[in-house]
């Protein structure tokens, strides 16, 4: 599998003089889905915003042998603007990107039950986050970085969130969701992401946890994030 990305990571916000990463190898390759996990606080979002481009780190270390424009990025904070419509955001969206895929955005709008007609700001926080999930998985990429995607998302959707992920895959692609629904995404995910500190990023080959250490991927990473 070809590698996307690879090296070392440094940042520090200097002005809370806070060092987040301070030399932690990484390695991103093609065609596999990643689970990143970790606990509060540790810089999982500061990882998905470096590695999406993003935000800079703080040293060139780290190689990226594909381009912006092949990076789709999911962060956890929402940017709509509140008052437009959901019909001009997949219009704006289309003019902007020559990737965007505006049927499957409005079919899987249509799926998840979200009226065209109704503007962002009147759209619950779970419907916020199936939109910029939708919009995100609408732009053909390569790379896919999905941050934090569902915390206030019905349990109903989960199966239509993991089939829109099977559907889209294929060898020239990779995902690499960070979330808290482990249990949820193990279903489809084939390597996890450990952030421990500044300096550790662990990585494992999920399928190979379940047959060495006979359990779940949920109960491996609550294991090796008490250590």
């Amino acid at each position: 599998m070809k590698t996307f990305i690879q090296g070392q990571i440094y940042k520090t916000y200097w002005d809370t003089n806070t060092t987040v990463f301070y030399g932690a190898d990484i390695e991103i390759k093609s065609g596999e889905i990643y689970i990143v996990a970790g606990r509060n606080s540790v810089g999982k979002s500061t990882l998905l915003r470096i590695l999406s481009l993003s935000e800079p780190g703080d040293q060139n270390t780290l190689t990226f042998q594909i381009d912006e424009k092949d990076i789709s990025f999911m962060p956890t904070n929402l940017n709509y603007y509140p008052y437009m419509k959901i019909s001009d955001l997949l219009q704006f969206h289309q003019s902007l990107n020559k990737r965007f895929n505006l049927a499957f955005a409005k079919e899987k709008i249509f799926e998840f039950d979200i009226r065209r007609n109704i503007k962002i700001k009147n759209l619950s926080e779970g419907k916020k986050k199936i939109l910029s999930y939708i919009m995100c998985l609408s732009i053909d990429a390569k790379l896919y970085i999905l941050d934090e995607p569902f915390p206030y998302v019905d349990l109903i959707y989960d199966e239509n969130f993991r089939k829109m992920i099977i559907n889209l895959y294929d060898e020239d692609k990779t995902f690499i969701i960070a979330t808290h629904q482990i249990n949820e995404f193990e279903k489809v995910a084939s390597q996890c992401l450990i952030v421990k500190n500044r300096e550790i990023i662990e990585s494992y080959d999920i399928e190979k946890i379940r047959t060495d250490e006979e359990i779940s991927l949920e109960e491996f990473v609550k294991e090796r994030m008490r250590l």
